[in-house]
């Protein structure tokens, strides 16, 4: 064998072994849709808990920073108020200042009382201006406390919105396994699925047809019943035939597979070993266990 034909082998062996992996992979991804299907809605169930949690929060958190933001637009409003007098207050010194220092020249012992005025309104300015520097740092301590509550805010919608996102992912998800469970012919509705649990109710008819397979047996019959009677797919029924003399021979079991409202059609699951479903036999809820015949053969 030549060198090429060694790698062309090789190659075709890892090729196989691939093909391996990926059809185990698949198989273990087929005998695990239902329960992917469990937890994809149980976390649906827990991403919803905790939108709602998260949205409460953040009305929450919405509510708080309305109040406090109101409430310190009033202080910045009585700050500024404030600020404004104590300004017109510093003009009005600046000016009489002016006006003493000029009477100063007239009056040398006038300028001097006037100018330990001065002096003490100084003071009281400097005692205001350092009241007025505290006011400032409270107003950007409360500043700042906004940009904290803002900040917060921002990160709960973008929580909010990546929630939103995972959710919609998960309705993605389950309307996929929905369509899986469709494709398979299997019942998505609870309520169907739980009247499937239940008996039939005591109804009785006909068998007005049959139709048979490729081996010439009965596989389906067409009742006389159906959903106005009480009967829904899944139900089980038992076939009997009423003989001359007042007994009954039991011809076997089937079960409802479509339905109409006056009729049904079954498909047979348990025949009886002796006896053949005709046309006119009895169709019947009321014999409970098939497995008991009503007369000998």
């Amino acid at each position: 064998m030549s060198y090429v034909g060694k790698i062309l082998v090789v190659v075709q062996v890892v090729l196989s072994l691939l093909f391996m992996a990926f059809a185990g992979a698949v198989y273990s991804m087929h005998q695990n849709w239902h329960s992917k299907y469990v937890a994809e809605q149980t976390q649906k169930n827990e991403l919803q808990t905790a939108k709602q949690q998260v949205e409460q929060e953040l009305a929450l958190a919405r509510q708080d920073h309305a109040t406090k933001l109101a409430e310190e637009k009033a202080r910045a409003d009585r700050f500024q108020a404030l600020n404004q007098t104590l300004d017109a207050q510093n003009k009005g010194l600046a000016i009489e200042v002016e006006k003493k220092e000029t009477q100063r020249e007239e009056q040398t012992g006038l300028a001097m009382a006037k100018q330990q005025e001065a002096v003490f309104r100084q003071q009281e300015a400097e005692k205001q201006r350092i009241e007025n520097d505290k006011l400032r740092v409270a107003l950007d301590t409360e500043s700042a406390k906004n940009r904290d509550l803002q900040d917060q805010v921002f990160t709960g919608n973008v929580n909010l919105e990546e929630l939103r996102a995972r959710y919609d992912k998960m309705l993605e998800k389950t309307a996929y396994l929905e369509r899986v469970v469709a494709a398979h012919n299997l019942e998505t509705d609870p309520d169907v699925v739980e009247k499937m649990k239940l008996p039939p109710p005591p109804v009785e008819g006909l068998v007005i047809d049959v139709s048979k397979n490729r081996a010439n047996r009965i596989e389906f019959v067409q009742l006389s019943i159906g959903s106005d009677d009480g009967l829904i797919v899944s139900h089980e029924l038992d076939v009997i035939r009423l003989n001359e003399d007042g007994t009954s021979d039991w011809l076997g079991r089937v079960r409802v597979v479509d339905i109409e409202p006056n009729t049904a059609v079954a498909r047979v699951i348990l025949p009886a070993k002796n006896g053949i479903i005709q046309k006119s036999d009895t169709v019947t809820s009321k014999l409970g266990q098939p497995a008991v015949s009503l007369s000998s053969n």
